[in-house]
């Protein structure tokens, strides 16, 4: 009876993977160019996660990256509205944009399989910089809620080998030179914390000092690079003293930043906001942040 009942449950997991992997297969736009497997021919056993690239028109490529993080609580991932179309939309700014399919909670993950994803990202972008014809110290992050917390955590421990466990040695920095997080979860605690992010990246029992580490308004340095944060006050998912609660801490810390807070624009939308609410804008929001602070021309 229990191995009947084991089997039953392990054909319900396999069923919903397959549904899973076949609904991200759908989500890839035809004017993707190339797909990279991130952890090919490594000893992370992990044929999920991978880079989907989108480049320019030789006449606008700007020589940029960006790695695009859709969100999902950690536990599953918005591919096309927090993905694919945002990295499609920096294309045609000149922008060489890759959507990263990270680790989740969903099958099992936690950390530090997310970030071990990013950082193998950045790796793998900066030293293939010739092959995409960007400048390798012109690489940055955007992501969206959960993914924002994970730019974050990208930004903020970069200094961190994650890869070096896996017997991989980069030759690169880790380091971005920006950070984009959009309506991020940030904390770990109450009362503003997003429990169902929090459990599905550290797990329900995780140590106090896990949870303090992760909680990005408790780890920031003098040595991180410029960030923005954009948030609405309505946001009804994650509390956008998320993003408050970081605000302060990088002002206290000197750390150079921005936080763009609206009054109206809800949670989740990605790459289709709704015209009437004040985020509507949050691109070229972006894009004039970039041109300011002399990231792009």
């Amino acid at each position: 009876m229990n191995f009947q009942i084991q089997n039953g449950q392990k054909s319900q997991k396999m069923k919903k993977i397959f549904i899973y992997s076949l609904f991200f297969l759908f989500c890839i736009s035809s004017d993707a160019q190339d797909v990279i497997k991130i952890w090919k021919n490594t000893a992370v056993h992990s044929n999920w996660s991978e880079l989907t690239v989108y480049q320019p028109d030789s006449a606008k490529n700007n020589h940029t990256a960006i790695i695009v993080c859709p969100g999902g609580s950690y536990h599953h991932l918005g591919m096309k509205h927090e993905g694919h179309e945002v990295a499609k939309m920096f294309a045609k700014e000149g922008f060489t944009a890759f959507v990263l399919r990270y680790r989740v909670g969903f099958f099992g993950n936690h950390h530090p399989d997310m970030i071990e994803d990013v950082q193998r990202s950045i790796q793998l972008v900066k030293e293939n910089a010739g092959k995409y014809n960007i400048n390798e110290d012109n690489v940055g992050l955007i992501g969206f809620s959960a993914g924002g917390h994970l730019v974050g955590s990208a930004a903020t421990f970069y200094n961190e080998d994650y890869l070096a466990p896996h017997g991989i040695r980069s030759k690169v920095s880790l380091k971005p030179l920006f950070t984009v997080m959009m309506y991020p979860v940030v904390t770990m605690y109450e009362p503003y914390g997003h429990v169902r992010s929090r459990e599905n990246l550290i797990g329900k029992e995780a140590s106090d000092s896990l949870r303090t580490k992760m909680s990005l308004e408790r780890s920031v340095h003098p040595e991180m690079s410029n960030i923005l944060i954009i948030q609405a006050e309505d946001d009804d998912v994650v509390n956008f003293h998320n993003a408050t609660l970081l605000n302060d801490a990088l002002t206290k810390g000197h750390i150079s930043h921005q936080l763009i807070l609206h009054q109206t624009g809800g949670h989740g939308f990605g790459a289709f906001p709704a015209k009437d609410k004040e985020m509507s804008h949050w691109f070229d929001e972006v894009l004039n942040w970039l041109k300011t602070n002399q990231i792009i021309q």
